[in-house]
């Protein structure tokens, strides 16, 4: 019995001992599982961490160095080395009599600007063409001849620019070789014999700006006072007159300083090159006008009620702040920051140099001083589609009454666009993957080279639009719900971007290029408003302009953009021509119904001979396609290989032709005018155009007057759009651009045999899989690795 009890009890125990070694056994199978997941889990991870890896060559944000492109050559910008040698070269010519810019005064011959100078068009093309020796590289050297009499301003063609070996006076049979000394932009010298006068007169008036505005010009500490003289003027040909405005000086106190100018402008007269008869000719204080500062002075201390003071505005120092503002209906109910964009597949464009290549378009970026950004040598799957596509010049016209509201018309290429391009925010203006370009330009005031960082970027992007689309269903049959295919195509374009800051105002540029052979030119305004006396404090009687903060005795007047662009299209050469096809409305009898008749559109192509008879000024009664074509080259089809010039934001320019404004702006009199090119008619403005209003360097209308030819010829199309802008509240702190982008495009008018962007792998065709409602998709992309950006901060560099 003992003995029995005894197996028993070791049955148990072998039992109790299987089952926990079949426990362990599985307990191990199953962490060997688990590790293994884990280890396949990892290996994974490091998988993707390689790929991840792998992307930071596509992440560098410089372009590839040029090579030997025929392209990058022709049209690369001038180096520091070369400004120099450039530089050298003029001081040491004899019949020049040059100083150099530091030492220059009013008296003395000094080189204002250097810049690049393209040659002519035929050379460049027969280099990049036919095999031609390379034209010479050139600089365009703008000098200020103050020792001559009377004093001139002259520009001068210097050749080579890595060895100059000569010099030429530049010549056009559009302009006088010799400019007006008065019309020459402000620069350092000049300003030096100005700023006496100015500050003798601030000294003076120091107790009444203090009183008025509790900010001055003097000994002012963080309350003090900027002097700013954006404001030409010039009442008849050779004048040179200018208003100081007075504005509250960014600090603590106070930012967005263009929201913060004072009733109180100073005007001087500078004409010709004697300081000692540059005076102070006039002085409003508080919408009152006086000849000199001793009448105000007298004014100001025998009437009270002549004074007004102009307190700080609603909102105290957050007023014109570029930070948030905190609390209210808008917070956000998520702290996620916005939609990040990234090509986890890598970069499908290249920069190198100056040149990018994109899916079968290629071209050149140039960065003039005067005018905006070019783009050279556009090809689209190996063809010259245009020589040039570029913005040239800038205008805003305010209104508002006398003194000062009268003389606030500005003309952007005064200041010199080029100039006027500053470091793009990485991740915010452009896109963290985008590649940026830097400028290196001549700074007259120290004479040497200023390098500006990321002033243009270059990106691709999804628009969120279909470029095409389409679902074909059963529209007629029994079951509208089946369909036979649908197929769509994201809008994925590269986008070329630059922003001019002028003074207030921030113009946003953008060249885009579409895959199926559209290029748009688009322009979206924002930035600070200018301001202007408020001479009527009555919001709904004002005509003028909008009180934007009642404790301010400013307003943000209306005012007019307008802006200039050139297309130098080559449709399959540069023989072309230009048509319209007229769209109207005719009228039939019913062929069917007897006594009826019925009325459809239908366009009539008319072919326009000369330049005179090519110029547009848009009218919605008369709508028109404008088509530049190559009479000589036909597709399968018949018809004239072309291209269509098209706009959304024509504007019409409502001051009179004899006005100043109007006469600097004849580019915006006729919304597309075309021309027979000419080496000679490169930009529609230039860099005097703030002070020769009146008999203007270049005039734009002589572009044209001659009335040449246009057929079968090397055209041109200058085209101008804008906005009339009234301010509103919600232009505090700055106008935004949502509702006021305006755009050109030259668009492929049966250019190609079809649509060119079935070529490109973006699209995607769904069919019905059978008879049943499954789909079979079919995309064309050749799969690679992916990755993911590491680049997520906000840079710029300054």
């Amino acid at each position: 019995m003992a003995n029995l009890r005894l197996w028993q009890c070791l049955t148990v125990l072998l039992l109790l001992t299987s089952i926990g070694l079949l426990i362990g056994v599985i307990i191990l199978a199953v962490d060997k599982q688990e590790n293994d997941k884990s280890s396949k889990a990892n290996s994974y991870q490091q998988q993707q961490q390689q790929q991840q890896t792998s992307c930071t060559d596509d992440e560098k944000s410089v372009p590839e160095p040029p090579g030997d492109d025929k392209s990058n050559k022709v049209f690369s910008k001038l180096t520091a080395k070369e400004y120099g040698k450039v530089t050298t070269y003029l001081l040491a010519q004899v019949d020049l009599h040059l100083t150099e810019t530091s030492k220059a005064t009013l008296i003395s011959n000094y080189i204002y600007t250097i810049e690049s100078h393209l040659s002519k068009k035929s050379d460049i093309l027969g280099y990049l063409d036919e095999g031609q020796a390379m034209p010479s590289r050139e600089a365009m050297v703008t000098i200020y001849m103050g020792a001559e009499n009377p004093p001139v301003v002259k520009e001068y063609i210097v050749k080579p620019v890595d060895n100059p070996t000569s010099h030429e006076l530049y010549q056009s049979p559009i302009r006088s070789s010799s400019i007006s000394w008065n019309t020459r932009y402000m620069d350092a010298v000049e300003t030096s014999h100005i700023a006496p006068l100015i500050d003798d007169v601030t000294k003076r008036v120091d107790f009444i700006l203090k009183e008025s505005y509790n900010y001055t010009f003097h000994n002012c500490g963080n309350q003090c006072l900027m002097g700013v003289w954006p404001l030409p003027m010039a009442q008849s040909a050779g004048e040179r007159r200018n208003w100081l405005a007075a504005f509250r000086k960014e600090s603590p106190l106070t930012e967005g300083y263009h929201l913060h100018q004072m009733p109180f402008f100073i005007e001087f007269a500078s004409s010709g090159n004697d300081p000692t008869k540059f005076k102070i000719t006039k002085v409003i204080y508080n919408n009152k006008l006086f000849p000199d500062v001793d009448s105000l002075i007298q004014k100001y201390k025998n009437d009270n009620s002549f004074r007004e003071k102009v307190p700080m505005p609603l909102g105290g120092s957050r007023y014109g702040s570029p930070e948030r503002r905190n609390g209210g209906a808008f917070d956000p109910s998520s702290e996620l920051p916005p939609p990040e964009q990234y090509q986890p597949n890598g970069r499908r464009f290249t920069v190198t140099g100056n040149k990018v290549t994109y899916l079968g378009w290629s071209f050149n970026i140039r960065v003039p001083r005067t005018s905006g950004v070019q783009v050279l040598n556009v090809k689209f799957h190996g063809k010259r589609i245009a020589y040039e596509v570029s913005a040239q010049d800038i205008a805003a016209l305010y209104g508002g009454l006398p003194p000062t509201g009268i003389f606030m018309q500005f003309f952007d290429t005064s200041w010199q666009l080029g100039v006027q391009l500053f470091p793009l925010i990485k991740g915010v203006d452009c896109p963290r993957n985008a590649i940026y370009l830097d400028n290196l330009f001549y700074d007259s005031t120290s004479s040497t080279t200023v390098h500006r960082k990321d002033v243009v970027c270059v990106f691709e992007l999804n628009t969120g639009t279909p470029l095409r689309r389409h679902f074909s269903s059963d529209f007629m049959g029994p079951d509208p719900t089946k369909y036979h295919f649908s197929f769509s195509m994201p809008d994925t374009v590269l986008v070329v971007r630059f922003m001019n800051t002028v003074i207030n105002y921030d113009y946003v540029f953008d060249y885009i290029f579409h895959q199926n052979g559209v290029i748009d030119a688009k322009v979206s305004p924002t930035g600070y408003m200018f301001m202007s006396p408020l001479y009527n404090k009555d919001p709904w009687t004002n005509k003028y302009g909008t009180s934007i903060n009642p404790r301010l005795l400013m307003q943000a007047p209306i005012h007019h953009h307008l802006f200039s662009f050139k297309f130098d299209i080559d449709v399959m050469g540069t023989r072309n021509r230009f048509e319209t096809l007229d769209i109207t409305p005719k009228s039939h009898d019913h062929p069917y119904v007897p006594g009826v008749k019925y009325t459809m559109n239908t366009f009539e192509r008319k072919l326009k001979s000369t330049e005179m008879d090519a110029l547009v000024q848009y009218d919605f009664n008369k709508p028109k396609y404008y088509v530049m074509y190559n009479n000589n080259k036909s597709h399968r089809n018949g018809y004239k290989h072309g291209y269509r010039i098209a706009a959304q934001g024509f504007s019409k320019l409502l001051l009179p032709e004899d006005s100043a404004p109007a006469n600097a702006t004849h580019w915006a009199r006729n919304q597309v005018v075309i021309t027979k090119y000419s080496d000679f008619e490169q930009t529609s403005a230039s860099k005097f155009r703030q002070f020769d209003v009146h008999e203007p360097a270049v005039s734009f209308k002589s572009f044209y007057d001659n009335n040449e030819n246009i057929v079968d010829e090397d055209l041109v199309a200058w085209v101008s759009v804008g906005l009339q802008h009234i301010p509103s509240a919600e232009d505090v702190p700055v106008t935004t651009t949502p509702g006021k982008t305006l755009t050109v495009s030259i668009q492929p008018y049966n250019y190609f045999d079809e649509d060119p962007s079935f070529i490109s792998r973006d699209g995607v065709v769904v069919r019905r899989n059978g008879n049943d409602l499954s789909a079979k998709v079919t995309s064309y992309f050749t799969k690679k690795k992916q990755c993911m950006t590491k680049n997520t901060k906000v840079d710029i560099q300054l």
